[in-house]
């Protein structure tokens, strides 16, 4: 049985190697980060950032993980920041969709910062979505489609009219407070599966605060995440957990978060019964 927690990052070439959004090497590749957290799924970001990452070699790295979710590309073609998106979700659903068929635990794919305001796909319509979705399940019918939203940044209810084009929302909380983890959240999540009934709700955690000025995540605020995040979970409000990003594992900078989040996944999975 899949234990709905979820890792999120990059497959390294070399070791150290480089993940995105990590300012510096990193040794822990997205197979190491999943596996030390005894996770049985992973969003594999490395096609996010170019479509060659869509290779053997990276799918042989995460074969072991049952459950493998492929980021599909976007490019800042002048440069991190420097803005000039280029999008080739299509393609990318194509690549992947055919590896989906040599790789059977490779079960979907995600576009990161779906609709953003300051995002590549600010500007992607529904005919867009659904022209990747149709690419993507006319190669692999079985295959999910994901999008990432934000809370509090983003009003959900836009996506009502493309819902027949995804399988499930990845959701974050960008910038994380004590008032919105306990005043907004179980609201915001209620309002999801009423707007959304049958998607698939996937929470996400920052253990890296980039929202806070890229920061390992304060612990006061990790720990309100998780009593929170388990307790939707536990009343099936969401259908899985996600820790962001493994490249920052490795780091002594962020081992007390990354040692919490995993005793406490830990004796989350110990301690619930299922039959």
């Amino acid at each position: 049985m899949n234990n709905k927690f979820w890792v999120w990052g990059y497959v390294l070439d070399t070791v150290p190697g480089k993940a995105f959004f990590v300012d510096k090497a990193t040794s822990c590749s997205l197979e190491t980060g999943a596996k030390y957290l005894q996770a049985d799924n992973v969003f594999w970001l490395n096609g996010l950032h170019t479509l060659d990452a869509f290779n053997d070699f990276q799918c042989e790295k995460l074969q072991d993980i049952p459950n493998v979710i492929g980021g599909l590309t976007h490019i800042e073609a002048n440069g991190p920041g420097k803005g000039n998106w280029q999008i080739h979700y299509a393609e990318a659903a194509e690549k992947l969709a055919k590896l989906s068929l040599k790789y059977p635990n490779i079960k979907g794919a995600i576009i990161d910062d779906f609709r953003s305001p300051v995002g590549p796909s600010k500007d992607m319509t529904d005919e867009d979505l659904h022209r990747v979705c149709g690419t993507l399940k006319s190669i692999n019918p079985d295959l999910k489609l994901y999008l990432v939203r934000y809370f509090t940044t983003q009003d959900q209810s836009t996506l009502t009219t493309c819902a027949d084009d995804f399988d499930g929302l990845s959701v974050w909380c960008w910038n994380s407070t004590d008032y919105f983890w306990n005043a907004l959240y179980h609201e915001d999540i209620r309002r999801l599966r009423e707007l959304f009934p049958g998607k698939e709700i996937i929470q996400g955690q920052f253990l890296h605060a980039y929202g806070e000025g890229g920061i390992p995540q304060v612990m006061d605020q990790m720990k309100n995440q998780c009593s929170k995040i388990a307790y939707a979970l536990d009343r099936k409000s969401i259908d899985g957990w996600c820790a962001l990003q493994s490249g920052w594992f490795c780091f002594e900078s962020h081992k007390e978060q990354v040692e919490y989040l995993r005793n406490y996944w830990d004796w989350y999975l110990q301690t619930r019964t299922v039959r």
